[in-house]
């Protein structure tokens, strides 16, 4: 039993340097903050990618996407990339996205220069973090957002931009137009790990004042003709319906006059005759007419 309690002894002695070496090195050699090891928390809808600093092998995936990730500062470091869905705004509008003007301008087919606001929303593969580090080395995903995202973005939307007239995207044409934008931009980046999940126009295009009172011009013309054409239309349809009526009266009095024939009139006469015979009251007229003379008659004795 002794002999087994000094053995023991004996055994946390031989340990026991080891103990307090590491205890000095984790405890004692503060380094940047920190110790020789440390930690960091990776939440729910982040991943983590663990990157060796001292020795060239590059950029290990870390499988732990939530809770702990520990690692020696001196040696590696950790990043971490949200990979739920980013919405970014490129405007005018120094009061969204970013406080300067970041609004994307191209030429059309027709040789007008066009501005427009847009807005992207992308999102990383978890999977696919540590090819995207590789290829940008960006810590902080707004080095991406607003430095390739966006010049690659500008670039389709010139490239296709130049494709369509300003009376294309300014009219039918316009949500062709942001498709193919949207679907172009999706296929560059998907190589990079990236998925597009949308691509639109924030409000209006902006064409040149000149140009923009032209095309209100032309739309008021364009108004005023239809408004033109719509009262020439009522107009004749008022016309035309007159004429139907008066041609409906006209054929039912040819109707009416084609018959009537003598003895009908002959009857209409003794229908005349009679209803004044039954009017009269037994006198005899005073004047007689007849052959441009009017003669008097003497009364009934």
């Amino acid at each position: 039993m002794e002999r087994n309690v000094q053995q023991g002894i004996n055994l946390l002695k031989g340990q026991g340097k080891w103990i307090l070496i590491l205890l000095i090195v984790v405890f004692v050699f503060p380094i940047a903050r920190g110790s020789l090891i440390n930690w960091r928390v990776i939440e729910p809808g982040y991943t983590g990618i663990k990157i060796n600093r001292l020795i060239n092998r590059g950029v290990t995936r870390e499988d732990i996407v939530t809770g702990f990730v520990f690692y020696n500062p001196i040696q590696s470091t950790v990043v971490v990339y949200p990979t739920f869905i980013q919405r970014v705004a490129w405007t005018q509008d120094l009061h969204e996205g970013s406080p300067r003007n970041e609004e994307l301008t191209f030429n059309t087919k027709d040789s007008v220069p066009v501005d427009i606001d847009v807005a992207v929303s992308y999102q990383l593969e978890s999977l696919r973090v540590p090819e995207f580090y590789t290829k940008f080395r960006a810590d902080q995903i707004d080095s991406f957002t607003h430095g390739f995202l966006r010049d690659t973005t500008r670039n389709i939307v010139a490239q296709i931009g130049s494709e369509y007239t300003f009376d294309d995207i300014n009219g039918a044409r316009k949500e062709e137009f942001l498709a193919k934008v949207g679907k172009m931009l999706g296929e560059n980046v998907k190589s990079y790990g990236i998925i597009v999940q949308q691509f639109g126009l924030i409000g209006s295009l902006r064409p040149p004042k000149a140009l923009l009172e032209a095309v209100n011009s032309k739309t008021q013309a364009i108004q005023k003709s239809i408004q033109v054409e719509n009262e020439v239309r009522q107009a004749e349809a008022e016309a035309k319906k007159k004429i139907a009526i008066a041609n409906g009266e006209a054929a039912a009095n040819r109707a009416l006059a084609s018959s009537l024939d003598p003895k009908l009139l002959e009857w209409e006469k003794l229908q005349i005759m009679r209803q004044q015979i039954a009017k009269w009251d037994g006198k005899m007229p005073g004047v007689m007419s007849g052959a441009n003379m009017l003669l008097n008659l003497p009364a009934p004795k």
